[in-house]
């Protein structure tokens, strides 16, 4: 649950990141990097030229589509990070295929776990086609407890939280990249866990809108017709979740702070404070990612 900021700043490179397995990626507009605590206590760093697709193909910055856009440049590039430090961390590689399919697999048991089963859900208890607003309010409520419920439970495993440290030292560098400190332990421990453009706050977007938007949508009585609709229109949904936190992110308007606040909420559930240690590999990471080190 890494999640990636996309920062939109005039005067600095965009930076966006994600945790990976004992280690941190960092993603530039031009390359992304990765560093990883090894077994053996060394940092291993790694960059990769890649540019990203909003920056090859400038039509997908438009308003609501660069929240697709991003969204799949973000997966594509946490996943291939994930499997990169599993080799790393474990010291086995992970064949592309079974990437893909584990990608695949975990796509369509989150749409089915957080998007099918709490409309089915729903469905038991309201009528979609005479109240389409509650049934889709009690389908988000549903939503936000399986979440909830989910979280709560991965987060007690020992490796799942060192995780969520890592990714409290991803959003720590990036809020003193963004402030423009030199990035240092000290500078970046100091900074807050929670970060505006995390994607667990985009999740959290998500629910929000998903209730909105079903609810405009006419509600068939056929069930399996009316569960599929939650599935064609969820790229909608996305898109508007993103100008959501995009929006949110960058004003200061009472409601911007409490959209920001309810991300943050969330983000209590996957963000835990790092270790220095940890630190130090978001630090490499980000610097490799800015080109400010030479990395072998």
């Amino acid at each position: 649950m890494g999640g990636m900021r996309w920062l939109l700043l005039a005067k600095q490179p965009a930076l966006g990141g994600a945790a990976a397995l004992e280690g941190v990626m960092m993603k530039a507009p031009w390359a992304w990097a990765l560093a990883v605590r090894l077994p053996d206590g060394r940092i291993h760093v790694e960059r990769h030229e890649e540019r990203a697709l909003t920056e090859r193909y400038p039509w997908t910055r438009l308003p609501l589509l660069r929240g697709v856009v991003a969204l799949f440049d973000a997966l594509s590039v946490s996943y291939r990070a994930l499997a990169r430090s599993a080799e790393l961390a474990g010291g086995e590689e992970v064949p592309r295929g079974a990437l893909w399919g584990t990608v695949a697999v975990s796509l369509l048991v989150g749409i089915a776990l957080f998007i099918v089963f709490p409309g089915f859900l729903a469905g038991l208890f309201v009528d979609a086609a005479r109240h389409p607003a509650l049934y889709n309010l009690l389908a988000g409520l549903l939503k936000v407890g399986i979440l909830v419920g989910y979280l709560l439970f991965i987060r007690r495993m020992p490796e799942i939280r060192r995780f969520f440290m890592y990714h409290g030292a991803e959003h720590k560098a990036i809020h003193a990249y963004e402030k423009g400190l030199p990035l240092t332990v000290e500078n970046v421990l100091a900074q807050p866990r929670f970060h505006p453009r995390c994607g667990t706050t985009f999740i959290a977007f998500v629910i929000v809108v998903s209730v909105l938007v079903y609810s405009l949508i006419p509600a068939p009585e056929v069930l399996w017709w009316r569960l599929l609709a939650r599935v064609l229109f969820l790229p909608l949904v996305a898109a508007l979740a993103y100008e959501l936190l995009y929006f949110s992110a960058r004003h200061q308007d009472p409601f911007s702070r409490l959209l920001r606040e309810l991300g943050f909420r969330f983000q209590a559930l996957t963000v835990a404070e790092p270790t220095p240690e940890m630190v130090e590999v978001a630090i490499r990471s980000t610097e490799a990612a800015l080109g400010e080190r030479v990395v072998a």
